[in-house]
């Protein structure tokens, strides 16, 4: 496992890291028929494989339902992972007072330090900061004053497109920023990331299998979402692989950005685990391959961000292999 030194925090992550919230939700990415959620045994014991392979460095939000306590259970005995939760941005924040604000922050992150067993979290990231809330700034302030008070180590953001990122960078008051980056997304690759270099922030990276559709689930994508299974049947062919190794080169072209500390996979079994520290031993893409996996971006907000995307069981019911999308051997 390679380790980098995630910004101006003083500490080194694995170049991949879990993330969590496919543990803690019923239902997350595309789902496929007959697959059952993650339950906590499995849960736990692949928390502790992921230590024991050298990840330090797992992603949690109270908003992923039992995430944060099953990250409690499974790393009591690992207190040196760091453990990167979030903090939601409070209904109509613009309107909140300071005070009422800040109780509300602290309650937030007195139950995250319950539920994970910390008595300081790591990295606190606001979920789905928004430029209106990062511009305004009462809400850092809050997270500053915790800070201070000793209840979390570094601030940071998670964020969706390149303007709220940039925003993010611009405040010069957050330390890590977790960002979408994949094959077809590379919008964060013009600008932000060369910036947020350039300011020395920690950089994570989410989505690098774009909730699954830069798997075989791409062919269970519904009518609407078509061109995204389109792309990435686009990326098996011209990246000269097939849908079972596809997985590894999407998660080794992510690998392969050096502005990024640390690129967070999302496993529901044990055997994709091992895959994501295969792929990772593997190391980044050659360049031939490199040069063509950056021709594979799309630019469609709608289409990139799966908040956009309706996922229904009754939409799988005509969809699968059978799509009619042009599939690969394997």
């Amino acid at each position: 496992m390679q380790y980098l030194m995630l910004g101006a925090t003083g500490s080194k992550v694995s170049k991949i890291g879990l993330g969590t919230a496919s543990f803690g939700l019923e239902r997350y990415g595309i789902p496929i028929p007959g697959e059952e959620p993650v339950d906590t045994v499995s849960a736990i014991k692949i928390l502790r494989m992921a230590a024991e392979a050298g990840i330090n460095l797992f992603d949690t939000a109270p908003g992923y339902g039992r995430s944060e306590d099953l990250l409690g259970q499974g790393l009591a005995s690992h207190k040196d992972c760091i453990i990167a939760t979030k903090v939601p941005i409070p209904e109509g924040i613009a309107y909140v007072p300071y005070k009422e604000l800040e109780r509300i922050v602290n309650g937030a992150l007195d139950a995250s330090r319950r539920a994970l067993r910390r008595d300081v979290l790591d990295i606190v990231q606001i979920h789905n900061a928004t430029i209106p809330m990062l511009r305004e700034g009462k809400l850092l302030d809050c997270l500053e004053v915790a800070r201070a008070a000793g209840k979390l180590q570094w601030i940071g953001a998670s964020v969706y497109g390149p303007e709220a990122a940039l925003a993010a960078i611009g405040t010069g008051r957050i330390q890590v920023l977790q960002l979408a980056v994949n094959l077809l997304d590379q919008r964060m690759c013009g600008r932000v990331l060369p910036e947020a270099t350039r300011q020395g922030m920690g950089i994570l990276t989410r989505s690098a299998l774009l909730k699954g559709a830069l798997t075989r689930r791409a062919l269970w994508l519904p009518e609407n979402l078509r061109p995204v299974a389109e792309a990435s049947a686009s990326a098996v062919k011209r990246l000269e692989t097939t849908w079972q190794e596809l997985p590894a080169v999407a998660l080794r072209f992510c690998l392969s950005l050096p502005a990024i500390q640390t690129v967070l996979v999302g496993v529901n079994r044990e055997s994709e685990l091992r895959d994501s520290l295969a792929a990772e031993a593997a190391g980044a893409l050659p360049e031939e391959a490199l040069e063509a996996a950056h021709s594979l971006a799309l630019n469609d907000e709608q289409l990139l961000n799966p908040s956009y995307w309706h996922l229904e069981e009754s939409d799988l019911a005509t969809h699968g292999p059978d799509s009619g999308i042009a599939d690969a051997p394997g």
